[in-house]
């Protein structure tokens, strides 16, 4: 039996999203889409698709960082899950009970050591390692110290890389290539 394997499409243009919402996937990244003045809506059109909303609230425009705002996207805006780099607005995030994904850039030792010792303090749900060039070689060290779900991201645009990544372990991915948006894995 496969194991699961979750590719999370990232809507950058919203004249992608009817793409996204046709796909087999269960989740939706609104990626660089939405504002306070649409969010809601395309909440709701995912909704009604059977998807879930992930939003980038560092993206999010007209949004603050406080604790209200995590508020309002969860009961307002009605988003599933937030993805950020934040570590204090990720936890925002998690205190007022929306499912969280910490997105770490891993750009040098220093963004890693950083990295291990936020991942406790975060207590993300999942997190996201980027670029995936770089996750590949780092997902066992992030296994031992996160039992969470973990993604890859950042240049996911093939179908073989894709595959190398979930054969290495990986949870799943994040991509705005379209053409992986109906990729699936093989065992």
């Amino acid at each position: 039996m496969a194991r699961s394997f979750v590719l999370i499409p990232s809507v950058r243009d919203i004249r992608n999203l009817d793409k996204a919402l046709k796909s087999g996937r269960d989740e939706i990244l609104l990626s660089t889409v939405s504002h306070i003045g649409n969010l809601a809506e395309l909440t709701t059109l995912c909704h009604k698709h059977g998807k879930e909303v992930v939003v980038n609230h560092e993206l999010i425009g007209g949004l603050a960082t406080d604790t209200i705002a995590f508020e309002m996207l969860k009961k307002a805006y009605k988003v599933d899950a937030v993805i950020g780099s934040n570590v204090y607005q990720v936890s925002r995030a998690k205190a007022v009970g929306i499912k969280t994904i910490w997105r770490i850039a891993l750009l040098d030792s220093l963004s890693l050591e950083m990295a291990f010792r936020s991942i406790e303090v975060t207590k993300p749900d999942a997190i996201e390692l980027r670029p995936a060039v770089c996750a590949y070689d780092f997902i066992d060290e992030f296994r031992k110290a996160f039992s969470g779900k973990i993604f890859a991201s950042g240049f996911v645009n093939r179908a073989d890389f894709a595959q190398r990544l979930y054969q290495r372990g990986f949870d799943g991915i994040m991509t705005s290539t379209q053409a992986m948006w109906d990729w699936n894995a093989d065992d």
